[in-house]
């Protein structure tokens, strides 16, 4: 948390929501004496259609969670469980995995250069996109896009 502070905060804020649900659980489970059992719930094909939309047409802009919980009907707070239930991963993944996914067929047609890539993409930068492409595939952006 200390070096996302310090980098002016590059991945936004649903890493921070990614961030403070974790620590909320945590806290939740340390600190009660019967765990409850978790509430059930996903989100339908449909929800998470237009979710999905709505994310790719915003990939180069800030994305809030609250505004993500807005479209499925949610609360942010509950959204984040049931989004991760129904998708399989945190709805801050699922942004990077798209923009990451995206930038990557950019860069392959060879048309647009890492910068210009990384920017239309909803990246800090290109370097802010390079780690992203290490951290999720194990290698580097050159290599993956060779």
């Amino acid at each position: 948390m200390a070096c996302e502070s310090a980098g002016g905060y590059p991945t936004g804020a649903l890493f921070w929501n990614e961030v403070a649900g974790a620590f909320i659980d945590g806290l939740i489970t340390r600190h009660t004496v019967a765990r409850r059992s978790r509430a059930r719930g996903a989100l339908g094909k449909d929800v998470i259609k237009r979710l999905r939309d709505y994310i790719i047409a915003h990939l180069d802009e800030p994305i809030d969670v609250t505004k993500l919980a807005n479209i499925a009907g949610r609360s942010p707070f509950h959204f984040t469980r049931v989004f991760a239930r129904s998708v399989g991963t945190t709805p801050h993944r699922y942004v990077v995995h798209l923009r990451l996914r995206r930038a990557i067929e950019l860069i392959r047609d060879e048309r647009t250069g890492l910068a210009e890539a990384a920017a239309q993409t909803g990246f800090a930068d290109q370097s802010h996109l390079s780690r992203w492409v290490r951290r999720v595939h194990g290698a580097s952006l050159l290599e993956l896009v060779a």
